[in-house]
């Protein structure tokens, strides 16, 4: 698949000498640990990505990221992330988190020879975290390994909700919808045929035969 890329970007990308750099967004409990930005190369890198400017931190070559796969079929690939060398208070804090499917997002960016971002980076993957392993006190340090699946995976996955009032009520409180369907689910239905106590239809006999009209 084709990325649109920024001018610069695509402009460094296609120089005989390149310099990407690879950002990684976490977006844990903002409650807890909050949004963790990270990169693959060293330092602090400051660029706005839609909430404002904020700084991305470096993890060097104790980050790994697995290679983004993608084909012509509509499939969830996923990818394994793994962070060492982190601060201890941050991994702390993730130990703690509910991770199963918060947000993930992979940005590319280029650098110049002064090593500064050439243009804003370019998102390349969105997806959420499936599982998370922390291991603690590695010969590099503090150490995340997350594994994390496309959007397109939230296709395969069951919402869990049935066609009953229950689960309505659970997500849109009030709805009458399916009030009455387990009353339905017994109901016999004659259709065509005349129940006692019906009525008789003006112009029509008990039998549904039509009335002859009567002379004057």
């Amino acid at each position: 698949m084709s990325r649109d890329l920024a001018s610069n970007t695509a402009t460094s990308y296609a120089s005989s000498h390149v310099n990407p750099i690879v950002f990684v967004k976490l977006e844990f409990d903002p409650s807890s640990a909050g949004t963790i930005r990270l990169h693959n190369g060293l330092g602090t890198y400051t660029w706005n990505d839609g909430s404002g400017n904020v700084n991305w931190l470096g993890t060097g070559d104790l980050g790994q990221i697995s290679t983004i796969q993608e084909g012509d079929q509509i499939s969830p690939y996923n990818i394994e992330l793994t962070l060492s060398g982190l601060d201890a208070g941050l991994v702390a804090e993730a130990v703690k988190e509910v991770y199963y499917q918060r947000p993930v997002t992979l940005y590319v960016g280029a650098l110049n020879d002064d090593d500064q971002l050439v243009a804003t980076p370019d998102v390349i993957w969105n997806g959420f975290i499936d599982t998370m392993d922390v291991r603690l006190g590695g010969d590099n340090g503090d150490t995340l390994a997350l594994s994390a699946e496309s959007e397109l995976a939230m296709f395969e996955r069951s919402s869990n909700l049935l066609y009953t009032n229950a689960s309505q009520q659970a997500t849109s409180s009030g709805d009458t919808f399916f009030t009455h369907l387990q009353e339905m689910q017994d109901i016999t239905l004659d259709w065509g045929v005349r129940k006692s106590g019906s009525g008789v239809v003006d112009g029509l006999d008990e039998d549904d035969t039509k009335v002859p009209d009567r002379m004057s």
